[in-house]
């Protein structure tokens, strides 16, 4: 009955040495009828836009090392 949810995982990401890709946010509970208060637990969430960016970057990184390569292979056959 949970909807699949596609994602990273913060932790994972962080552990991988990427913590400027993770920030936190409060959690927080309401009793009935009470006032919203914080659990003084967190919630650890990723910046997804900063991290499609770096990932184009490193695409774009990838494609011009392949490309470089190609060229030497191609020269090196003598093409």
């Amino acid at each position: 009955s949970t909807p699949t949810q596609l994602g990273l995982i913060a932790q994972e990401v962080e552990a991988a040495g990427m913590s400027g890709l993770i920030y936190e946010t409060p959690d927080t509970s309401q009793g009935e009828g009470g006032p919203i208060v914080e659990t003084g637990e967190v919630t650890k969430n990723l910046k997804y836009s900063v991290l499609y960016m770096k990932a184009v970057g490193a695409l774009q990184e990838a494609i011009q090392r392949i490309e470089t390569l190609e060229a030497e292979v191609a020269a090196l056959k003598g093409e």
